[in-house]
């Protein structure tokens, strides 16, 4: 089991932070969910094995919640060394 943090981009309502929960909790693999509100960001434990990121994605969608993209550290072209890549 591992946990998928993923911010979510906007402010969400109450009531869209239920409707995702609800779609998330029936998808085979989702564990618990939970809604962080200051930055927008949702946590699912789940079955790696069963689930993928790219599906907690798209159930979200289709509750209308999008979701920001992880950036690469090196996205803008520069690196401090701190990471030794």
């Amino acid at each position: 089991m591992k946990t998928e943090t993923l911010p979510i981009v906007g402010s969400v309502s109450a009531e869209a932070m239920q409707r995702a929960g609800a779609s998330l909790k029936a998808t085979p693999g989702v564990h618990d969910v939970s809604f962080l509100d200051a930055p927008a960001r949702l946590y699912a434990h789940i079955d790696d094995r069963t689930t993928t990121r790219a599906q907690l994605v798209a159930v979200l969608a289709e509750a209308g919640l999008l979701v920001e993209e992880k950036q690469s550290p090196h996205a803008n072209g520069s690196c401090c060394g701190g990471c030794g890549s």
